[in-house]
């Protein structure tokens, strides 16, 4: 037995069971919609936060030790790749980032590129922050998703700047060096900032190989910004807080400036305490959990093909969450939707949240103990069998 296939009870207060009517209008349904995962948070990371937390006096504190050594180190040892601690920064949460760059480095109604399907906040965000989405679709293919690279450059050269997640989520797309390359020099020939979300990348599973977009050459180390976290790979969301990588000392001055000038960057002892704990003392839990999601995906991909062979499985090799498309099941998106829930009694994430070309999907979260799973794929198998009957 594994420590991944413990099943920990939940309370309400956890968003993926307490949100469950609300989300899917009854509370009879397997969660495995939003992404966090079922596992304990490493025992390390616990340690460290009870020890922040048992201090008398909740005060001020100075930074905690080694945090920025912590960052260098895991991505020298995961990518063999060197960070100067100058590029680093303290953010308050990767998608709260990526508004801040937004308002800091473009300007209202600038054109600001996402790819679709995508996660469902990017859209959100440009709108409200006053400037215009612009999309380009991705197209599916053997069994993931790739770049119309046509659409892609015709699009980008409006646009001031283009957020790209890396990898893609939904899908798990892990982007090899030539494309992230010619998303660089696309890019940076059209004035077009690159804002790059890495969160799912400690994620990637073997055989693919996450690539940090600063790695790749000299143009996207120049123009882009990097925004990772410990939060998801670890599995301590509720934590919050992440870090920026922004080789430009030009880019550097001007958008953590502005984070520091107006206060929007800072963190707490709580926050540095889990992310240093996880990237020095929890690499061993790292590479199992890594195991044991892989052979996650791999049964599931396995059940589709025998039990439900007309709903196929979408995913680029990262991250816990995949798609399963239904789009053979002659169901339009609503009903796809009434099936998982009403039939299947699964809550799964409706893949016409992610934009344009994925409502024929459902997102499965499977970063959950093997158990759940066998249990998420026998409902699955068992309405599909009556629904091929009717």
């Amino acid at each position: 037995m594994s420590e991944f296939d413990d099943v920990i009870l939940r309370g309400i207060q956890s968003r993926k069971y307490g949100q469950l009517v609300e989300m899917f209008g009854t509370n009879d349904v397997l969660p495995l919609w939003i992404a966090d995962m079922e596992f304990a948070t490493p025992a390390p990371i616990r340690l460290a936060m009870q020890h922040v937390v048992a201090q008398p006096i909740q005060g001020y504190d100075l930074q905690y030790p080694q945090w920025e050594f912590s960052i260098s180190d895991w991505y020298q040892s995961q990518y063999a790749v060197n960070i100067d601690q100058r590029w680093l920064h303290y953010v308050p949460g990767v998608i709260k980032a990526i508004v801040l760059a937004i308002l800091s480095l473009t300007k209202p109604d600038d054109s600001v590129l996402t790819f679709s399907p995508i996660y469902d906040p990017y859209p959100n965000l440009v709108n409200t922050s006053g400037r215009q989405l612009v999309q380009s679709k991705l197209i599916q293919k053997d069994g993931t998703f790739a770049i119309d690279w046509q659409d892609f450059e015709d699009k980008v050269q409006t646009c001031r700047a283009f957020l790209f997640c890396s990898p893609n989520n939904p899908g798990g797309v892990v982007w090899d060096k030539d494309s992230l390359r010619r998303i660089a020099a696309i890019c940076k020939a059209s004035n077009t900032l690159v804002i790059a979300d890495e969160i799912h990348g400690d994620l990637t599973l073997f055989p693919q190989q996450h690539i940090p977009f600063f790695s790749v050459s000299q143009e996207a180390s120049e123009n882009c910004i990097v925004l990772s976290s410990a939060n998801k790979t670890f599995n301590m969301p509720g934590v919050q807080g992440g870090f920026a990588i922004v080789p430009n000392p030009d880019l550097r001055e001007r958008f953590y400036g502005f984070l520091d000038g107006c206060y929007l960057a800072e963190t707490n002892t709580l926050q540095q305490a889990a992310m240093v704990t996880a990237f020095l003392a929890c690499r061993e839990w790292h590479a199992q959990l890594k195991e044991y999601l892989a052979k996650n995906i791999e049964y599931v991909q396995q059940q589709m093909k025998l039990r439900c062979p007309k709903i196929t499985t979408v995913y680029g090799g990262a991250s816990y969450l995949l798609l399963l498309d239904a789009t053979n099941l002659g169901l339009e998106p609503e009903q796809i939707k009434a099936f998982f829930i009403k039939k299947a009694r699964l809550g799964l994430s409706p893949g016409s949240q992610y934009g344009p070309g994925c409502e024929y999907y459902m997102r499965l979260n499977v970063g959950c103990p093997r158990s759940m799973l066998v249990e998420a794929m026998d409902r699955l198998a068992k309405a599909y069998r009556e629904l091929s009957h009717r």
